[in-house]
């Protein structure tokens, strides 16, 4: 800490034209010391609070939770008879939060068609779909790279067949090939290396 009266060429223990007591000279800069030292160590104990708590709430952002999706491609094959010989929709669903997946895993796909467009909506950071309409008789191969995206928590597969059931498939593996079989009335999933 620099003093005006030293750039001044005045001894620093002069205080009002008068000497002081070197004694006490000696005491206030001692005081002055811990002062300081008392500062930098509030400050310094400031700072690692806030890195602590800014520590937890990067973890997410340094070690965000879920699996990537690294399929390299996937198949969806309609039989000739899928559908009792009509088209089928499909969708792929990617949800990245825990709480969402719970509610879409509950869904049948007769309502997923039904409110997938408000879901959507709603949580545009969660969740994000692909549809694809496929004719019986159709194979369509979709490349690796059009089904990327952020982390996952769940990735399920609807197929709108009519009548009752979930016609829902939780998907449970993210890499190699992704195979969609579509049956007369029913689907299958599955993952091959």
């Amino acid at each position: 800490m620099t003093d005006w009266r030293r750039s001044a060429g005045q001894p620093l223990h002069v205080h009002g034209g008068t000497p002081r007591d070197a004694d006490a000279c000696a005491h206030e800069t001692r005081c002055a010391a811990r002062g300081e030292t008392a500062r930098i160590r509030r400050w310094a104990a400031s700072c690692a609070a806030v890195l602590c708590f800014a520590g937890l709430a990067g973890c997410s952002v340094l070690f965000p939770s879920g699996e990537k999706v690294k399929w390299d491609e996937m198949t969806l094959a309609a039989s000739d008879q899928a559908n009792n010989d009509s088209p089928i929709a499909v969708d792929v669903v990617f949800v990245t939060d825990k709480t969402l997946l719970a509610r879409v895993a509950e869904l049948p796909a007769s309502k997923w068609f039904t409110v997938r467009g408000d879901l959507a909506a709603t949580f545009p950071d969660s969740l994000h779909y692909q549809s694809w309409e496929l004719v019986p008789g159709q194979r369509l191969v979709v490349p690796g790279d059009k089904l990327r995206g952020p982390r996952v928590a769940g990735v399920f597969v609807f197929a709108d067949y009519p009548g009752p059931g979930a016609y829902r498939v939780r998907v449970e593996r993210f890499n190699g090939r992704l195979v969609v079989q579509l049956g007369d009335n029913a689907f299958s999933v599955s993952s091959v290396k």
